[in-house]
C-alpha cells in the first residue's frame, strides 16, 4: 500500500512538472517582441490625419498586440522630416508609414542608412519621383488613389456644380500644387480641364502653368471666371492671402482640394466642394448645407497598408515585393453629392464596431498570422476599398 501510494505521489509530481514545462513552453512561443512603427504626417490637427490615428492606435494597436506606433509632430519641412526619422530609429522604429513627401529619394536613403522601411501609407507621387527608388528593398511602396483617380477628384467636383448649374464664377483653393504637393496639382489640373472642356474656354495661360500658379490668379473669358488661389490655409501668411483673394471677388461655388480650414467663414454660404475626407467637421457643413460635394478618403482605408509593414518588419519584405520593386497600389476614393449619401458613408466610416478593414480581413494578408499570405491577395484587399466592396464585407448588401 505505501508503495502505491509513493508510487501514486510519484506519478503526480511528474505531471505536475510537465504541466508546469508546458506552460513555459507555450509562454515562450507567444511573441513577446514589439515592432514600433513611425506615422510621419503633415498636421496632427487635421481631421483626416486624425481619423487615421483613431484606427491606428485605437484599433489596431488594441488588436496587433505586437505593434506600437510612434506618431510624429506636424511637420511641415524636408528637414523636420528628417529629423524625425533619425530620432525615430534612435528610438528603435523599424519602419515609417508616411503621409508625406518633400523629397522621396532622400527620405529613402536615410531610412537605408538606419536600416528601416519607409512605405507612402495614403498619397501620391509623380511616376519620376517613385521610379527613382523602386529598387530600394527599404523602400515599400505607395498605397493612394495615384495621378488618374486624384485628377478625377477634381473633375467629379467640377461636373457636380456644372450640373448643378450653380453660375459660372469659380473660386478654386490650390493648396500644395504650387509646392511640388503631386495630389494637389492633379486634383487643380483636374478641375481646371473640365470646366475649360464644359465651356469650351481657352484660358490665356496653360492649364498645368495655372495648376501651379503660386500666387492668386483669375482668368476669364466671356462665359466663366475661375480664380486660383494656392497656398496651405492651415499657414497663416496662405490663410490671409486666401481671404484676401476670397473678398476682391463674386463667386458661384469653391471648389477646394484641401481641408478648407479657416476659410470656412469667409466662404459663408457659397456652395462648397472639398477633398478631404469622411469626418465630424465636414459632417457638420454637410448637415449646415454649405458642403455640396465631398470626395475622399476614410479612418480605416491605411489597413493594407499596415498590413503590408507588418509584413516587412516581421521578416516578410522580399515576399512582398513586385519582381523586387516596391509596389504601388491604387485605392479610390469615396464621393458624395448629397447629406443622406454622406451620413451613410460617415456612419461606415466613423463605425469602431464594423471597420471597412478589420482584423480578420488583415490577418489573411499578413505572414505571422496566414503562412499562405502573398502579394496579390494584399493588393486586391486594398484595391476593394468602395464603399460598396466594404458593404459587401461586412454583410450589408
Amino acid at each position: 500500500m505505501k508503495r502505491a501510494l509513493a508510487f501514486l505521489l510519484a506519478l503526480m509530481l511528474c505531471v505536475s512538472l510537465a504541466a508546469c514545462s508546458k506552460k513555459e513552453s507555450v509562454v515562450e512561443q507567444e511573441p513577446t517582441e514589439v515592432h514600433k512603427i513611425g506615422v510621419i504626417v503633415y498636421n496632427t490637427a487635421d481631421q483626416e490625419v486624425q481619423g487615421f490615428r483613431e484606427y491606428l492606435q485605437g484599433y489596431i494597436e488594441d488588436n496587433f498586440e505586437m505593434v506600437k506606433f510612434v506618431y510624429s509632430g506636424s511637420i511641415r519641412t524636408e528637414e523636420e522630416e528628417q529629423d524625425f526619422i533619425r530620432a525615430a530609429c534612435a528610438d528603435g522604429v523599424e519602419g515609417f508609414l508616411s503621409f508625406l513627401s518633400y523629397d522621396l529619394k532622400a527620405e529613402i536613403a536615410l531610412c537605408e542608412q538606419n536600416k528601416a522601411y519607409y512605405l507612402l501609407a495614403s498619397g501620391t507621387v509623380s511616376a519620376e519621383d517613385f521610379e527613382a527608388v523602386e529598387d530600394n528593398p527599404w523602400f515599400l511602396g505607395m498605397f493612394g488613389p495615384g495621378q488618374p483617380f486624384e485628377f478625377q477628384a477634381g473633375a467629379d467636383m467640377a461636373r457636380y456644380f456644372l450640373r448643378e448649374k450653380t453660375g459660372n464664377r469659380y473660386f478654386i483653393l490650390s493648396g500644395g500644387a504650387s509646392l511640388g504637393n503631386e495630389m494637389h496639382y492633379q486634383r487643380t489640373l483636374g478641375i481646371l480641364d473640365t470646366l475649360s472642356s464644359a465651356y469650351g474656354a481657352t484660358f490665356s495661360q496653360k492649364r498645368e502653368d495655372l495648376a501651379r500658379t503660386e500666387t492668386p490668379v483669375t482668368v476669364e473669358t466671356d462665359r466663366v471666371s475661375v480664380t486660383i488661389c494656392p497656398g496651405y490655409i492651415t499657414r497663416d501668411n496662405f490663410l490671409e492671402t486666401a481671404k484676401e483673394a476670397f473678398a476682391g471677388g463674386t463667386y458661384d461655388a469653391v471648389l477646394s482640394v484641401l481641408p478648407p480650414e479657416g476659410m470656412v467663414p469667409v466662404i459663408g454660404k457659397t456652395p462648397l466642394g472639398i477633398v478631404d475626407s469622411y469626418n465630424t467637421r465636414n459632417l457638420q457643413l454637410v448637415t449646415d448645407g454649405v458642403l455640396k460635394f465631398v470626395v475622399g478618403k476614410y479612418n480605416s482605408m491605411v489597413g493594407p497598408a499596415f498590413a503590408l509593414i507588418l509584413n516587412a518588419v516581421t521578416g516578410y519584405a522580399e515576399d512582398f515585393r513586385d519582381d523586387g520593386k516596391a509596389i504601388q497600389v491604387t485605392q479610390g476614393l469615396w464621393v458624395s453629392d448629397s447629406a443622406e449619401d454622406y451620413n451613410e458613408k460617415y456612419a461606415l466610416s466613423a463605425s469602431a464596431a464594423m471597420n471597412a478593414y478589420n482584423f480578420d480581413d488583415l490577418s489573411r494578408v499578413v505572414r505571422i498570422y496566414n503562412a499562405d499570405a502573398n502579394l496579390n491577395e494584399l493588393c486586391a484587399l486594398a484595391e476593394a476599398c468602395s464603399y460598396r466592396a466594404v458593404q459587401a464585407r461586412r454583410g450589408k448588401q
